[in-house]
């Protein structure tokens, strides 16, 4: 059998819109030999797009190391053309005619994109590939005789039919020998070239699991899910400019974060972006090791040009802005405006932007972002975005034109926590994971004192009795106005030696983390305590209460006076 890419289910396979995609599938899989790989709807975007090769879309690549690459086009039904218009169409079982795309254009376009998306390969590059056997074929597995579809720009040989499904192994190599026969590509892919494909066109992505015992169980669950969230990154891959909407927890940032580094392994420079600098600095961290790829929150990349381009022009381009827009706020306005004029001085652009937590961006953020962009109007922009999680009261204006692409299924919390987050949640339905664990816990408690020694007396259980990693265990501070009133308490306690209190900073694996809700928005934890609900109207703060519980990953706890656990209890 074939090693098809992805490797669909019979179930999966019954999803399928195109019941002739599914009739080749089968038949490639169970036909051919395991020497070859078989991708599925790939689709790719190019650095730079040319007459040929442009972005694009195939239903099947077919490689075998021996031989090379062909792309195959699929089209369901009858099929006709007409001469004279240049028109084709699929004939349906009543014989209505629908125009479609020339399926041979689409192959022979789709062979050259790809070419052009391995040459962008450094491992491609170095392997001198550049010959390599290539080719395209269309296949019509519902006619079943091709001799009249014949055509000068698609011999009979490349054109798959019902009588082909019965005996395709043969088909394929026949395809592949014809166009072995063209003098300008005949060298062998090799099975590192057949690597290089996978690496390019079929790349998986790996979540490192928890450490805790406690919560293995419930992050292989999660692992699954964030899979399965992955893959809506390839349903996007041929798309330029993406607006995602989702909840929290339905993998918004995990796919801004991949999308980002797909985007920089595939050699574009690209800019990892958001609003909140404390999930910055978190996802900084993380792709630190990435070349072409810069990670940055808003107002970070505003002084970094401002100061650049003030070196550079000896002005003082925030003076001149608030001149320009007085009185206006200076972060949300002048600053923004300020980055503008640094643009117009330094030459430095990004191939591409991918933004995280997109609500909380006002529309002047927006003009000095897509000037930052190589190709002002058809350079990748991504914004993923939570309408519901905008405490800073930003608006939601993005310059993407397309509908947004909807998020609907949570992958972060167990069943509960998004049951207990979901009750302050406006927007469209989202999914609650098949993730079971512990219900919240409300530990009712009358003072601030007691309230700290409660929490301190729990982490020190989770780390000393149940194995629980103090870098998994945050405290989030709900009344960010008297924040230190809270910290000061918790830090007068002590907890065990490996253990460390750290206040609004970057996590380790031994320290504990103490910070606000809002500045740990964006951010996951598997174990959280909230706090500092007390001193805040909750009626007036539903959204803090849903972006505050639901970066509870696990386990949950409410610390607060009775009467406010009560409350939250049964609304």
């Amino acid at each position: 059998m074939a090693k098809m890419l992805p490797e669909l289910t019979e179930a999966q396979l019954a999803d399928v819109p195109s019941k002739a995609e599914v009739k080749v599938y089968r038949a490639l899989r169970d036909s051919l030999s395991n020497d070859y790989v078989v991708f599925f709807q790939v689709a790719w975007i190019l650095q730079q797009e040319e007459e040929q090769a442009k972005d694009g879309e195939t239903d099947f690549l077919v490689c075998h190391p021996d031989s090379g690459f062909i792309c195959i086009e699929v089209k369901g039904g009858g099929v006709g053309f007409n001469a004279q218009s240049g028109e084709w169409f699929s004939i349906d079982r009543h014989k209505n005619k629908n125009e479609i795309k020339n399926p041979i254009s689409q192959a022979l376009k789709a062979k050259y994109s790809i070419l052009k998306k391995l040459k962008e390969s450094k491992r491609w590059q170095t392997l001198s590939l550049n010959r390599v056997v290539r080719g395209h074929a269309v296949f019509f597995p519902d006619v079943g005789n091709t001799e009249t579809l014949s055509r000068p720009d698609m011999p009979e040989k490349l054109i798959g039919s019902s009588t082909a499904i019965a005996d395709i192994g043969n088909w394929v190599k026949g395809a592949f020998d014809y166009w072995r026969n063209d003098a300008s590509n005949n060298t062998p892919l090799g099975r590192n070239g057949v690597e290089v494909l996978k690496d390019i066109f079929a790349r998986s992505f790996d979540v490192a699991p928890l450490v805790s015992v406690q919560l293995a169980d419930q992050e292989l669950r999660r692992l699954l899910l964030t899979k399965d969230q992955i893959r809506v990154l390839d349903f996007l891959r041929s798309r330029r400019r993406v607006a995602v909407s989702g909840g929290a927890g339905t993998g918004k940032t995990v796919l801004a974060v991949e999308k980002a580094r797909r985007l920089a392994t595939e050699g574009f420079r690209t800019l990892l972006t958001c609003y909140n600098r404390h999930l910055a600095d978190s996802l900084a961290k993380t792709c630190a090791s990435l070349p072409n790829l810069e990670v940055m929150s808003f107002h970070q990349l505003c002084h970094r040009f401002i100061d650049r381009a003030n070196k550079a022009s000896s002005r003082d381009l925030v003076a001149e802005a608030k001149v320009t827009y007085p009185g206006k706020d200076l972060y949300d306005v002048q600053v923004p405006n300020a980055l503008a004029y640094a643009l117009e001085i330094l030459p430095d652009r990004y191939d591409a932007i991918v933004c995280d937590e997109g609500q909380d961006f006002r529309e002047e953020f927006w003009v000095p972002l897509e000037f930052l962009l190589s190709d002002y109007e058809n350079s990748p922009l991504y914004v993923f975005y939570d309408d519901n999680q905008n405490l800073y009261s930003r608006v939601g204006t993005f310059p993407i034109q397309d509908e947004s692409f909807s998020l609907t299924d949570n992958c972060r919390n167990t069943t509960p926590i998004h049951m207990a987050a979901y009750k302050y949640y406006k927007g469209l339905a989202v999914n609650p994971p098949d993730n079971p664990g512990d219900e919240i816990q409300f530990d009712a408690i009358g003072s601030r004192i007691q309230q700290a020694s409660r929490i301190n007396a729990k982490i020190v259980d989770l780390i000393s009795k149940q194995n629980v990693l103090p870098g998994d265990i945050t405290v989030l501070i709900a009344d960010a106005l008297h924040k230190t009133e809270y910290y000061s308490l918790l830090n007068r306690l002590p907890l065990p030696k490996s253990a460390i209190l750290l206040e609004e900073g970057l996590r380790g694996s031994n320290t504990v983390l103490l910070d606000t809700v809002q500045r740990f928005k964006g951010l996951e934890s598997p174990v959280v305590f909230i706090w500092g609900l007390d001193s805040i109207d909750i009626s007036k703060h539903s959204e803090l209460l849903y972006v505050g519980m639901s970066r509870a990953k696990s386990l949950l706890t409410i610390v607060a006076s009775a009467e406010t656990c009560k409350t939250l209890s049964i609304s």
